[in-house]
């Protein structure tokens, strides 16, 4: 089901994505549209998206595995910057953030050619909700892993990075922000 929820201001939201309870405060006007699942044989995706216009977004996006798989900070931070700099952004900073009170990145990036109407800074935010250290080496296994990808200034960014927290189970406020709505699938 689509939801899309009324515009809100610096106050807590929290949505129910598939089986997680997002909640997050986002210091600006934005409405929020929940879509629907993508399964497969390797992962169960669920994602939102907050938005304000065309080009000031934020995507949260949780992928649930089948199987246990490398979740160590250095490969999140290797195809991270892959993934980027293939989608036509350059790096201009990486930093490690704890998220959601777990370890992660964010990375800062800027499109290689201006777009018009198009963001100008691109931060996107990797994290695993449920890394561990692996017996079997130096690495870390997770199952849970969140993308936070956003088009919105560092200042409002690192407010929502800050905030965010996600657990399986119901929303406290499964519910649409007051004046929003539920539209059906398309």
């Amino acid at each position: 089901m689509l939801m899309i929820s009324s515009a809100a201001m610096a106050a807590p939201d929290s949505q129910q994505v598939g089986p997680y309870s997002v909640s997050f405060d986002l210091n600006a006007n934005y409405q929020v549209q929940v879509g629907e699942p993508m399964e497969t044989d390797v992962a169960n995706v669920y994602g939102m998206t907050l938005f304000t216009d065309n080009s000031t977004l934020a995507t949260i996006g949780i992928a649930d595995y089948a199987e246990p798989t490398d979740s160590t900070l250095q490969v999140l931070q290797q195809l991270n910057g892959m993934s980027m700099m293939l989608q036509g952004l350059n790096i201009t900073n990486m930093k490690e953030m704890v998220v959601d009170g777990k370890d992660g990145i964010l990375t800062a990036a800027e499109p290689v050619e201006a777009v018009a109407d198009g963001p100008s800074e691109v931060y996107r935010s990797m994290y695993w909700l449920d890394s561990i250290d692996c017996e079997c080496g130096p690495v870390s296994v997770g199952t849970t892993s969140v993308t936070i990808t956003s088009t919105y200034p560092l200042d409002v960014t690192e407010g929502l990075l800050s905030s965010l927290r996600i657990v399986k189970g119901e929303a406290s406020t499964a519910a649409p922000a007051a004046g929003g709505q539920v539209l059906p699938p398309e």
